[in-house]
């Protein structure tokens, strides 16, 4: 008889503090879930005034984009050069190379597009000799994307995307890579 008031103190002990960690708990799990929704606002705000920029010489990064757009539902911008590119991905290479080494960059067309009105731009690229492409860089450098949420994409065949994202951390210094 003895052993079983003494079993339920302890029961009764052990259920109210099961009661305050279930309390606590639920409020932890409530700012927890204001803070996360909160969250969520915050990106959603950050990607209402979304462009997706691209650069695609054969339609892969265009793909990518689309599906992008669809997601976030922003608009979208392709990066033309005036001179294309050749349609040989060999000969592709060699004006790539030979351009990379000159340091130049192609001269793209100009877009009706006011990149200063929009507060993230997803910027993508096929990855060129581990680098972004060029068109991009030549963009980059065109524009000021200063203060702007930058959200990087990449396609490669076989590169990865380490050393694209090293160059475009050296060309958007300012900006906020996410």
């Amino acid at each position: 008889m003895v052993i079983l008031p003494v079993v339920l103190f302890f029961g009764a002990c052990g259920s109210n503090a099961m009661d305050k960690d279930v309390v606590n708990t639920s409020k932890s799990a409530v700012q927890s879930s204001e803070s996360l929704e909160s969250n969520q606002n915050q990106e959603t705000e950050d990607l209402r005034k979304s462009l997706i920029v691209y650069y695609s010489l054969t339609e892969n990064t265009k793909a990518v984009a689309e599906e992008i757009q669809k997601q976030v539902n922003g608009e979208l911008m392709r990066i033309e050069t005036v001179e294309p590119y050749p349609e040989v991905y060999d000969e592709v290479l060699d004006v790539v190379e030979a351009q990379r080494k000159a340091g130049e960059l192609p001269t793209i067309v100009k877009q009706d597009v006011d990149l200063s009105a929009y507060d993230s731009i997803f910027l993508g690229t096929p990855i060129w000799f581990g680098e972004p492409a060029l068109p991009v860089e030549k963009l980059i450098s065109e524009n000021r994307l200063a203060e702007k949420r930058v959200y990087p994409f990449f396609t490669s065949g076989s590169s990865s995307i380490n050393e694209s994202m090293e160059r475009y951390r050296e060309l958007l210094d300012q900006s906020t890579l996410s």
